[in-house]
């Protein structure tokens, strides 16, 4: 049934583009209309004919960024009833970002950390931890390398216009991994001339370098793209050469991951005479990484020990967007991803590898989107998801005596959903706008939900002068438990644990709070103030099974609902010129995350963040010195909050220096202050894990 609909869904639009690309005029979305929009153009004309997957190239003025996350549909940021956060291609270049993780680190509100277990970092919003928030490149899903979260690290952002951040589950328009949240990636279109640009860089730790040379991680980016009349396309490559760093040079442990991490991705597409086009989009992603640790052995001391990783990620997706009738349009896309996933552990001393471990996920997902104009207020976007995945993990134990090869999901396993959609942008006045939503869930395994979202905006004309907008938003969140947390077999009986998968979860859920408001006037200042409540139950987690645990000798974990949790707080930003060659940008973050049972706080959630960052212009040589601070406040460790990771401090130091049109070079010192974690590790310590990193390089843009 699902194959039935994926190519229905498949050969609908192509058959639309056949017969509308060569018969239709362009769409005219652009006419008279009694929707003012606070000064702004209609927004059925800036919708225009655009694919809501990939969105055009935004300037750095806030009005001018046209964003697509909250609405599918492009708006300008001003102009979009659902609160959206930006990192421009700009803030990526003066920030020296190489991939997600860098590029998001500085955004008010959002917490990057460590994979547990795992290479790579992930993204928190608002207190709800990565399983839950929903990363996107072009409007299209990323693979869950952990099978629950998403490695930022392996996303470059050498072809990245903006990032769009919607906090909360408050749009109609995403499914069950959204519950905290979307990250949006959205890349560079293809110009019509040719243009390319080619980035450089190379650092060191110092003396904390692994590999003992003058440069330890490297970096090189590329991206080349080319336009016509008709047909255009683009290519980027980016490899990261890391060369591994050691807080204690004198032990045979070190913390940050030796090896390389590839993307290359490519765009070849067709624009028909009327707008409509059609796009080709192949992705491939490989990484290589080794950590050396030890363990204490009662009898034997410390046993040496090399974990290896290697990824790869094979995706491919296909995009066409076309006019029908004289104010419609349908946008449609596919794609098809395979991750592979191998792991080993192994002990110096012996002669074979001891532990290797196999994960492969592989998923096929179309959506059909209809957007039409409704008489003068009203903007209706609806749409229909196929879903399919399957998932399969092996272990492979080897001893003297001979290897053991089972399955950690106890086979192969499988999950396939359908979603509808359905969402009014209703212009009740000039200047109120509301944004009610529906979206329905079928899944193979859980059946059938429902998820209502309303949000609204008001932008009231005595304070157009200072873009004085308000927002509020409410929405049901919903996830369903992933494939891993049902069936996985995660056996560390060597190290005394193991954590079992639960076929009996049952799906979360969530009701989802935003209210905020924000002013600005260009070139002076923003100020932003969003509140924020999230109500959990069902919130799935590890318990410790003391029976099994009994009957085993180990500790036995079990994926279990565990109960209730409420995360609230409030996100304060501001931007301010102080003059025109200096300005700051300064944010606070409070966050109370508890357990409704325990009325204990959530672990691993600081209450306080306070994000700072300095610019300086000097004209005469046209460069710009950057200061970025971060701080947060201790955490708890442990359910039982005995036990807190310290608060701590960074600071990052950037400098970029404009040649000429063409030609940029840079300096960087990222955490200045050498703000690391104790070693030998304690387990209790969530500083960084990497110290001082010093680096220089040049772009060259054409």
């Amino acid at each position: 049934m699902l194959l039935l609909m994926i190519i229905t869904i498949i050969t609908m639009p192509v058959f639309l583009v056949m017969v509308y690309g060569l018969g239709v005029g362009k769409m005219d979305f652009i006419k008279p209309c009694n929707i003012r929009l606070t000064g702004y153009s209609c927004m059925l004309a800036a919708i225009g004919l655009s694919s809501p997957v990939w969105a055009q190239v935004p300037t750095n003025d806030a009005a001018d960024i046209v964003v697509v996350t909250g609405t599918k549909t492009e708006r300008k940021l001003l102009d979009v009833p659902v609160r959206t956060e930006v990192v421009t291609a700009a803030e990526l270049a003066k920030s020296h970002a190489r991939d997600l993780a860098e590029g998001l680190k500085n955004v008010p509100g959002l917490l990057i950390k460590p994979i547990h277990g795992k290479s790579g970092q992930e993204v928190w919003l608002q207190g709800i931890d990565a399983n839950r928030v929903l990363i996107l490149v072009d409007g299209l899903p990323v693979t869950a390398s952990t099978g629950s979260s998403v490695d930022l690290t392996q996303i470059a952002v050498a072809d990245v216009s903006h990032v769009e951040i919607v906090k909360g589950a408050v749009s109609a328009l995403y499914g069950s991994e959204a519950m905290g949240g979307v990250v949006n990636v959205i890349t560079r279109q293809p110009q019509q001339e040719l243009a390319y640009s080619l980035t450089l860089d190379s650092g060191s730790y110092g003396d904390h370098d692994v590999s003992r040379t003058p440069f330890n991680d490297n970096h090189l980016g590329l991206h080349v793209s080319k336009g016509g009349d008709n047909w255009f396309g683009q290519l980027t490559f980016d490899i990261r050469d890391k060369g591994g760093s050691d807080l204690d040079p004198d032990t045979w442990s070190f913390e940050g991951d030796k090896g390389d991490k590839t993307n290359l991705a490519g765009e070849l597409g067709y624009r028909f005479d009327n707008g409509a086009e059609i796009k080709l989009k192949p992705s491939y992603y490989k990484e290589d990484l080794v950590k050396q640790f030890d363990t204490f052995v009662p009898g034997i001391g410390d046993v040496k020990k090399v974990k290896g990783e290697q990824a790869t990620r094979k995706n491919i997706a296909l995009a066409v967007s076309t006019p029908v009738l004289q104010d419609s349009e349908i946008n449609f896309w596919y794609m098809h991803e395979n991750f592979e996933d191998i792991t080993q552990q192994d002990v110096v001393s012996t002669d074979y590898t001891d532990q290797e471990r196999v994960g492969e996920n592989q998923f096929d997902k179309a959506e059909l989107q209809f957007d039409t104009v409704w008489g003068d207020n009203h903007f209706i976007t609806a749409g229909i998801v196929g879903f399919q995945s399957e998932l399969k993990q092996q272990q492979t134990k080897s001893s003297p005596q001979g290897s053991n090869r089972f399955s950690e999901l106890n086979g192969q396993q499988n999950r396939h959903a359908t979603e509808l959609y359905l969402q009014d942008d209703i212009f009740i006045t000039d200047e109120i706008e509301i944004l009610p939503g529906l979206r329905y869930q079928y899944d193979s395994d859980f059946g059938s939900h429902t998820a209502p979202k309303i949000n609204a905006m008001y932008r009231p004309a005595g304070l157009e002068s200072y873009n004085g907008i308000f927002r509020a938003g409410v929405g049901n969140g919903y996830r369903t438990p992933t494939l891993k947390e049902r069936h996985y077999i995660f056996d560390h009986s060597a190290l005394g644990y193991m954590v079992i998968g639960n076929p009996d979860l049952s799906p979360e859920s969530s009701v989802s709070f935003q209210l905020g408001t924000e002013f600005s006037q260009a070139q002076h200042y923003r100020a932003d103030i969003n509140l924020f409540y999230n109500k959990i139950k069902d919130l799935i987690d590890t318990d410790l099974n003391h029976q099994a645990s009994a009957e085993t000798g180990l500790q036995i974990f079990e994926y279990t609902n565990i109960g209730k949790a409420t995360t609230a707080g409030v996100d304060l930003a501001t931007s301010y010129f102080f003059t025109p060659e200096f300005s700051g940008d300064f944010a606070y973050s409070y966050l109370y995350a508890k357990d409704d049972n325990t009325n204990k706080h959530l672990t691993q959630r600081p209450e306080h963040q306070i994000k700072v960052k300095l610019n300086y212009h000097i004209s005469a040589i046209n460069s710009d010195l950057t200061l970025y601070g971060n701080y947060q406040s201790e955490e708890f460790i442990d359910s039982a909050n005995n036990t807190t990771s310290p608060a701590y401090s960074t600071f990052d130091f950037k400098l970029n220096s404009q040649i000429n049109d063409h030609f940029k070079v840079f300096v960087g010192l990222d955490n200045l202050t050498d703000t690391v974690r104790d070693t030998p590790a304690t387990g209790t310590d969530f500083r960084p894990k990497t110290g001082r990193f010093v680096y220089a390089g040049f772009r060259i843009d054409g």
